[in-house]
């Protein structure tokens, strides 16, 4: 078989002998030398060449043989045919039969061409990728007249077929005019970037622009013959110059002038989060889920630690995810698109999941508000008790809270105390008289009191489930929290009657948390089942905010007919005025003369 597959049709130096012969000859000699070989192995078995053969594991093996020698000659066979029917075709036939493999390979590439860049004449785009062994690998050309690019659709099939997150069914097309000028042009408000800047409408490209096209899709723009007319830089932009124009160059920035190097960390921090918001906006977009996401800063009031945090809009519903909780339900929303994306190429439904499962569905629990209680008054060990004010993460009044802190007597009974219980009654004038003691006070949470309007939705509390946490020492890791029960919110009010009672060991740093320290009590509740969530085709405020745009744009065509109809009035008053000049300047020059 080896032998057979070495064999090779050598042109001849006659051109008037047969090729069909010289195949011919090529093959019955082949097969001689075949059978000689055939009959060598035969004997070696101990087997006559011109005897029949006996014994099953004989018969086998020479079975086997001649199945091989019928396969490889039929192999070559076909081969020989096809080299024949090659060699008989005209020159339009192999131009047709090349054009096709080339078609054919640039389909399976989504519309790249076949050439490479350096080889290519056309004005094109050029992949960039963060992998040296990926970029400028896979060249899209565009020929004159418009190259529609998007994601596969049967219905009207773009020419440059793109299958990623943010592509859109004829997201943008290339226009390249007679003249040999290239536009690009944005249908849908789809994501398309040119240079950093998101494009409306149509622009001009340029040699050595940079073009994003969805999330993932990064091209660098190819004019060949017109490099003088583009961006005169002396080196080619790649991925990570287009990457960090998108996010303000913030990436790729260090500290600016002034500037310590944990700001720039944390602008750098801001600005990666920042594309990692926008892509989980477009895939609720794509997924037809009424949900915004944008990155926030946010210091904490325990350590004073500036963090990146998400504001998460869903329908009317505004709520605030922690990065490392949005970083979690990201992965989940490309998952979910993912199996989205795949049903549409099918055509078939998306698999059904749980709102447990659903990460647009926040059903765990959120932080609605802190409130701080000072604990100075417990220095002299007298009560103190409050209505607090609740505030969000971004310092909004979200309620108030009411809470007392009690201190206990040595028998671990709360005051008031008459005159015969003097003695039992825990009031220190000297602070530093409670070093080496062990004192004991009670919390008390009574009556929480949400505030309607930002707990509020069409006249119902928002949340479910509410509890309140604190802790002593909220700087201390070591220390769990207090809790009280879940509770039900029927309505903005609900009473907790909670009370806990707290030993504490006064030491140096104790007495000081004692004495400038505080509790931070932590209100926490889930979304309620009244208020709808966001799944596809039925968020909340959805339509209403939908209808008000359709109303914004009605307004703005009424303003640009009436601001036309102005410019038309004024344009007949200046060609009026004209032919009054003109006449003005005729009848002068008949004066003159």
């Amino acid at each position: 078989a080896d032998r057979i597959k070495q064999v090779k049709i050598k042109s001849s130096k006659n051109v008037t002998e047969d090729p069909v012969a010289e195949m011919k000859k090529a093959m019955e000699e082949m097969r001689l030398q075949m059978q000689a070989e055939i009959d060598n192995l035969r004997a070696s078995l101990g087997i006559d060449p011109g005897a029949s053969v006996g014994g099953d594991k004989e018969v086998e093996e020479l079975q086997k043989m001649l199945e091989e020698q019928a396969e490889a000659e039929s192999k070559l066979k076909h081969e020989m045919e096809e080299k024949l029917r090659m060699l008989s075709e005209t020159a339009e036939q192999r131009a047709a039969r090349g054009q096709k493999i080339t078609g054919d390979w640039s389909r399976a590439l989504g519309g790249a061409s076949t050439v490479r860049k350096e080889d290519e004449k056309r004005p094109f785009f050029v992949n960039l990728h963060e992998d040296e062994r990926i970029t400028e690998t896979l060249v899209y050309a565009f020929d004159e007249g418009d190259t529609v690019i998007g994601k596969p659709n049967p219905d009207e099939p773009p020419k440059i077929e793109l299958n990623g997150l943010g592509i859109q069914k004829n997201h943008c097309s290339v226009s390249v005019t007679p003249e040999g000028r290239v536009f690009i042009e944005v249908y849908n408000n789809s994501r398309t970037l040119v240079n950093g800047e998101k494009l409306k409408g149509r622009r001009e490209l340029f040699h050595q622009n940079r073009v994003w096209l969805g999330n993932n899709y990064a091209f660098r723009f190819c004019h060949p013959g017109r490099e003088g007319l583009g961006e005169g830089l002396s080196k080619d932009p790649d991925y990570f110059v287009a990457e960090a124009e998108i996010s303000g160059g913030e990436s790729a920035a260090g500290p600016a002038d002034g500037e310590d190097v944990l700001s720039a960390l944390l602008r750098h921090k801001l600005a990666e989060a920042e594309k990692k918001v926008e892509q989980a906006t477009m895939i609720a977009t794509d997924l037809g889920r009424d949900v915004v996401f944008s990155a926030k800063l946010f210091e904490s009031r325990h350590t004073h630690e500036t963090n990146v945090v998400v504001h998460v809009q869903i329908g009317s519903q505004s709520l605030v995810w922690p990065w490392e909780k949005f970083t979690v339900r990201l992965a989940e929303m490309v998952n979910l698109w993912t199996e989205w994306n795949q049903a549409q190429t099918h055509g078939t439904a998306p698999p059904e999941r749980e709102p447990s499962a659903d990460p647009f569905v926040d059903m765990e629990s959120q932080l609605i508000g802190e409130s701080d209680v000072w604990l100075n008054a417990l220095a002299n060990m007298v009560e103190f008790s409050a209505e607090t004010t609740l505030l969000s993460v971004f310092g909004q009044v979200t309620g108030k809270l009411a809470i007392a802190l009690n201190p206990c007597d040595k028998n671990g009974n709360t005051g008031p105390w008459d005159e015969e219980e003097e003695d039992l009654d825990p009031f220190t004038e000297n602070p530093n008289d409670l070093l080496g003691r062990t004192i004991q006070f009670e919390v008390s949470i009574t009556t929480l009191s949400l505030d309607q309007a930002f707990c509020g939705l069409e006249g119902q509390c928002k949340y479910d489930n509410l509890f309140v946490r604190y802790k002593f020492d909220s700087g201390d890791d070591t220390e769990s929290f207090s809790k009280t029960i879940e509770a039900a919110a029927t309505a903005f009010t609900v009473d907790f009657k909670y009370s806990k009672k707290h030993k504490v060991k006064v030491t140096k740093d104790i007495l000081q948390h004692i004495l400038k320290g505080k509790i931070t009590f932590q209100v926490w509740g889930t979304l309620s089942t009244r208020v709808t969530v966001s799944r596809p085709g039925t968020a909340a405020g959805a339509s209403q905010r939908l209808e008000a745009k359709k109303r914004e744009l009605e307004e703005l065509e009424h303003r640009v007919a009436e601001l036309q109809r102005k410019l038309e009035k004024k344009s007949s008053l200046i060609t009026e005025k004209n032919r009054e000049l003109m006449e003005l300047d005729r009848q002068i020059q008949a004066k003159r003369k």
